[in-house]
């Protein structure tokens, strides 16, 4: 072979190398055969969801631009079917009755020391939720990780960090192209004997990872198994980190049509 065509096959070599994605692991190993993709993202998502479902969580945010940690307290419901979802802040007191509503496709925001609702466009849905590390988007659930994704096993992971002995199927997430989603690529563990999520980092559409979520304290509700710990890590802010702590979690639970409503956001509570 000549040199410039050792030097031609090399730069093909490096390049090849270079959009190779980074699953994070070399324990990789092939999953078994009839392993469903599309099964195993519905199993994840239904352990975490029901069709109707009341949270209250309490929320605390670590910044180094603020001198220690600020913790918020919120409760929410979701009717999943109706693409329906309301939340409102409980504490502290600066923020309590500040309330988020989404009728899809529209997201309103009531702030009670104006009394002023608005309405937040789609072009600010991966901004901050509430000066978390959680965005609009993460706040009224608006993409399916069901619906709006093509999902590709990759493997098994022998063994996920944060979760000693636990093994993982390791699926990726690829947007249908016109999904409204805002990610460009989501990689899951999800536990193979209990369905439940264990790790997620979140990419664009150029394959930047920004962002990883950890999911700990897992105990069953209800039959499903449940993090009670929600742990969002951005890799581009260094210092900052967000976790929601779930206090209460109520599976198909009853809610009335007028939760979701405007005039709901303006009682302060409920």
């Amino acid at each position: 072979m000549k040199y410039s065509q050792r030097i031609w096959v090399g730069l093909l070599f490096c390049a090849a190398l270079m959009i190779i994605p980074d699953y994070g692991s070399a324990s990789l190993r092939p999953a078994p055969d009839g392993a469903s993709a599309d099964e195993i993202a519905k199993r994840s998502e239904n352990n975490l969801r029901s069709d109707r479902t009341v949270m209250t969580a309490r929320m605390t945010v670590v910044s180094p631009r603020i001198t220690q940690p600020r913790e918020m307290e919120f409760t929410s419901w979701e009717d999943r079917e109706g693409e329906r979802s309301f939340v409102r802040m409980d504490a502290p007191s600066k923020d309590k009755g500040t309330g988020f509503l989404k009728l899809h496709p529209n997201l309103w925001m009531y702030i009670p020391r104006v009394e002023r609702t608005m309405r937040i466009p789609p072009s600010m849905m991966l901004q901050s939720w509430m000066g978390s590390d959680f965005t609009n988007d993460d706040l009224v659930r608006d993409s399916s990780e069901t619906e709006d994704y093509n999902h590709r096993l990759l493997g098994i992971e022998s063994e996920v960090d944060t979760h000693p002995g636990r093994e993982a199927y390791l699926l990726e997430y690829i947007p249908h192209e016109d999904a409204p989603v805002v990610w460009g690529r989501i990689l899951a563990w999800i536990d193979v004997e209990r369905g439940v999520v264990l790790r997620q980092e979140f990419y664009d559409e150029d394959g930047e990872k920004l962002r990883t979520m950890q999911f700990e304290e897992i105990r069953q509700v209800d039959g499903r198994w449940l993090p009670h710990v929600w742990r969002m890590t951005p890799e581009n802010k260094k210092g900052h980190q967000t976790t929601i702590e779930i206090k209460n979690m109520d599976f198909d639970a009853e809610i009335e049509d007028d939760v979701f409503t405007k005039r709901n956001l303006r009682k302060g509570t409920r």
